[in-house]
C-alpha cells in the first residue's frame, strides 16, 4: 500500500476534517500517512480536534492565500485578490518550505485539499510526486454542475484560486451533495462528501434546540438581535469570537460556544435543525443525520453562495441571505428528509481505490493539470 502526505487549506474546519475522514478510510485500507501540511493565515492555530486525531504525525503549518473580511461581515474581494499579489514572495517560500517537507518523508503520493501552496509545489517541482485534488470547489469547474447565474467575476477569480491549487494535480475529486456525472474531459470525478466516522456513528435523535455554526463571529450580532425578539427559541451557536474562548450565556435562550468538534457534534445529534454560513462540511453532515439547514452565506462570499444554491437543490434546506430565522421557523415544518437518498450516495465512496489509483497510474502530458493547459485544466484523462 501507498505512503502519503495530506496538503491542507487550514481556514475553517471543513478542509481539516475532510483529511481526517479520509485518514480513516486510508488506514482502513492499509494506506499509510506520514505527514500532514497545513496552510493558513499568518499566526492562526491549528484547532484541537485536529491535532489531537493526528497525534504524532509529522506535522508542518506555513503561510498561505486565505479571506480578507477587513474589519467588516463581507468578504473583501478586492484585497482577497491582491494579497496574492502582495505576498508572492512570503507564499513562494511556503512551496520551498512544503518542498523540503515532501523531500524529507518521500511519499508514494500526495492528497491536496484545496490547499494552494501544494499547487506553487508541483509548479516549482515539476510535479514529481503524484497528487490529487479533493473539494467541493472542484465539482464546480465541471460542466455537468449548476452554479448561479449572477457574481461572474467572483466565479471567475474563485475559479482561477481552485485551478491554481490543482495545478500538477493528476485527478480532481469534486465533493458533491448528489449524483452527478463525471467530467473526463476536466479530470473531474464526482464523489460523495467526506464524513468522518463519528459522525456516521451518530444516531440521531428528535429535538426542539437550534443549532448555529458561524465560520465568521461577527455575524453572530444578526442571531443575537433576532433570539432577543424571540426568546421561546432555545439556540446553540459555536462560532470563533477570539475573546471569547469558553463558553457565553448571551440570554437565557442563546448560548455560544467555541468551536469544538465533539461538542458540536453532540449538538448535531439532537438539535431540531441547522443554521449554518452554508460551509460544504457542515451542511453535509446536517444532510447524513436528517437535520434540515438554513444556508446564509457570508456576504461576498461566493463559494458558500454557491453551497447555499446547491444545498437547496439537494434538498438539504433553505437558503436566505440574512439570519433572518423566522424564515427557518417556518420552513420546518415544510422540510422533506433526504437522508436515506444522501446515505445511500455516502455509502458509495471510493475514495481508498482513488488513492491506489493514484500511485499506481503513471503521469502524462494529458492526465497531468499543467497550466499550460487551456484553462488551467487538462483536456483528456
Amino acid at each position: 500500500m501507498g505512503r502519503f502526505i495530506f496538503t491542507i487549506q487550514g481556514e475553517g474546519r471543513g478542509h481539516l476534517t475532510q483529511a481526517i475522514s479520509l485518514t480513516q478510510i486510508a488506514r482502513e485500507a492499509g494506506h499509510e500517512v506520514v505527514g500532514y501540511a497545513v496552510g493558513s493565515f499568518q499566526g492562526r492555530k491549528i484547532p484541537p480536534f485536529f491535532s489531537h486525531f493526528i497525534g504524532d504525525t509529522p506535522l508542518i503549518q506555513y503561510e498561505s492565500p486565505s479571506i480578507n473580511y477587513g474589519k467588516g461581515k463581507s468578504v473583501q474581494l478586492g484585497k482577497t485578490a491582491l494579497q496574492a499579489f502582495t505576498k508572492f514572495g512570503t507564499y513562494w517560500k511556503s512551496a520551498a518550505q512544503l518542498g523540503d517537507f515532501i523531500d524529507t518523508l518521500q511519499p508514494d503520493g500526495i492528497v491536496n485539499f484545496y490547499e494552494s501552496i501544494t499547487g506553487l509545489y508541483n509548479l516549482k517541482s515539476g510535479a514529481k510526486v503524484p497528487c490529487m485534488s479533493v473539494g467541493h470547489q472542484y465539482l464546480l469547474l465541471s460542466e455537468h454542475f449548476e452554479t448561479i447565474p449572477t457574481k461572474a467575476l467572483d466565479r471567475f477569480l474563485l475559479n482561477i484560486n481552485t485551478k491554481i491549487t490543482a495545478i500538477g494535480s493528476r485527478k480532481l475529486l469534486g465533493l458533491s451533495f448528489r449524483t452527478m456525472p463525471n467530467d473526463p474531459k476536466r479530470n473531474i470525478i464526482t464523489v460523495p462528501p467526506l464524513l468522518r466516522q463519528e459522525v456516521k456513528s451518530i444516531q440521531p435523535q428528535s429535538g426542539e434546540r437550534w443549532l448555529a455554526y458561524l465560520t465568521h463571529y461577527r455575524l453572530a450580532d444578526e442571531i443575537m438581535t433576532w433570539s432577543a425578539q424571540n426568546p421561546e427559541v432555545q439556540l446553540d451557536c459555536f462560532w470563533d469570537n477570539p475573546t471569547q474562548k469558553s463558553e457565553y450565556q448571551y440570554s437565557e435562550s442563546l448560548t455560544f460556544h467555541p468551536i469544538d468538534a465533539e461538542k458540536y457534534l453532540t449538538k448535531m445529534t439532537t438539535c431540531a435543525g441547522l443554521i449554518s454560513t452554508a460551509g460544504f462540511e457542515s451542511v453535509a453532515e446536517a444532510m447524513y443525520l436528517g437535520k434540515p439547514v438554513m444556508m446564509v452565506p457570508v456576504p461576498n462570499h461566493i463559494e458558500q453562495m454557491i453551497n447555499a444554491h446547491d444545498g437547496e437543490l439537494s434538498g438539504a434546506g433553505v437558503q436566505a441571505r440574512t439570519f433572518d430565522l423566522s424564515i427557518f421557523k417556518d420552513y420546518l415544518p415544510k422540510h422533506e428528509s433526504v437522508q436515506d437518498t444522501f446515505q445511500h450516495w455516502v455509502a458509495q465512496a471510493n475514495y481508498a481505490y482513488q488513492m491506489t489509483d493514484l500511485i499506481r497510474k503513471p503521469a502524462t502530458e494529458t492526465n497531468v493539470i499543467s497550466p499550460r493547459n487551456e484553462g488551467g485544466l487538462s483536456t483528456s484523462w
